[in-house]
């Protein structure tokens, strides 16, 4: 992993790059302070975790009041090989099978957390 590659990508991407739709402002909104353990973790990795790559929502839980994301990807520069499983808390941070293109042409790889459950504050 390219931790330092990694932190730099994410300091480049500003807020109006994030998808704006509300499942992902929800997600951006309460994810850092929801699970610390896991931005802290990601953090160590050089990802933002205010700063998902791609969110898998399913519906909003009104009784609830909360949102469950099957998934949510980061982009990781660099090769897999210094990279392991983990599980921090109740959310698996693993490599993803899938994923949309990054349109990135280095050595990267796409990491998934799941499941996340937050409040739905939008």
């Amino acid at each position: 992993m390219d931790i330092k590659k990694t932190k730099l990508y994410y300091e480049q991407i500003n807020s109006s790059d994030i998808c704006d739709c509300a499942y992902c402002k929800n997600y951006v909104r309460e994810i850092k302070s929801t699970y610390p353990k896991l931005a802290k973790y990601l953090g160590s990795l050089g990802v933002d975790i205010e700063k998902p790559f791609e969110t898998m929502p399913l519906e909003l839980d009104e009784k609830t009041g909360r949102i469950e994301y099957i998934s949510a990807q980061y982009i990781v520069y660099g090769g897999t090989d210094d990279f392991s499983k983990k599980v921090i808390g109740c959310v698996n941070v693993d490599i993803a099978e899938t994923h949309p293109p990054t349109q990135i042409n280095e050595a990267h790889f796409v990491i998934e957390i799941y499941p996340i459950s937050l409040k739905w504050v939008v």
